[in-house]
């Protein structure tokens, strides 16, 4: 996988991100059940639709276009908004200095296909939806299918999700850093206590290679990561504080 800039932004939100959509799931889930998915990208609207007829509709924001070619960021694309809040992503390719940020389009590899070319373009999905909502602040986000073949990242407001709650992190860790699609899961869990306000550290483990642990707390609850030399999360250990 390539965007090593769009990495620095994006790993940085990711954790945060997938929370964010994982507590979307539960509460459409909740709601309605079983339920469809219609997205007007030209008219800013998604409609989560069950065959009761209820629904649960949301104003969007266009983040990015992926085809088979190239990424188009929502705010140089025909049904974007050149002046709304995804320009928040050109912004930040600016402030750290990421190419892929600020040009319109982003070209993709053109050698891929079938099998091969839907797994690059699901993880180069994750990684636009994670720098978009870490730009914009904007949160959950979905991905809609378009007729063409290609993916739109659409970031919703109107659907009022509580924040993630440490139990939310602690009770899925070792599921969450394996489906994260970032460079650096240890960027991933510090992003996602800078942002929630959990307190973190890092110290060395106590095996012969001197592995990080990472040390996570929210004042009451605890969660403990081993990752190996190389970053990658290998144990898992938490202490959640008991209601009451």
């Amino acid at each position: 996988m390539q965007f090593d800039g769009l990495h620095a932004v994006a790993d940085y939100a990711a954790l945060y991100a997938l929370l964010r959509q994982d507590a979307l799931e539960r509460f459409l889930d909740d709601e309605l059940g079983d339920y469809r998915t219609d997205a007007d990208i030209a008219g800013r609207q998604l409609t989560f639709a069950a065959d009761d007829r209820s629904e649960i509709r949301a104003t969007t924001t266009l983040a990015a276009v992926l085809d088979q070619d190239q990424i188009t960021w929502g705010w140089a694309h025909p049904d974007g908004d050149p002046h709304g809040v995804a320009v928040a992503l050109r912004e930040a390719g600016k402030r750290f200095g990421v190419a892929d940020l600020v040009h319109p389009r982003v070209g993709l590899p053109g050698h891929l296909s079938g099998a091969a070319s839907d797994q690059f373009l699901d993880e180069a999905t994750d990684i636009v939806a994670a720098a978009a909502v870490g730009s914009t602040g904007i949160s959950p986000h979905v991905t809609a299918r378009l007729g063409d073949g290609s993916r739109a990242v659409l970031l919703l407001d109107g659907i009022e999700l509580p924040e993630p709650t440490f139990a939310d992190f602690a009770t899925r860790m070792p599921g969450l850093l394996n489906a994260l699609t970032v460079n650096d899961p240890r960027v991933a869990v510090h992003g996602l206590a800078a942002r929630l306000g959990w307190h973190i550290s890092w110290v060395s483990g106590d095996d012969s290679t001197r592995s990080p642990v990472c040390e996570l707390t929210d004042g009451t609850s605890t969660a403990h990561i081993d990752f190996d030399r190389k970053g990658r999360p290998r144990g898992y250990r938490c202490d959640l504080a008991t209601a009451g």
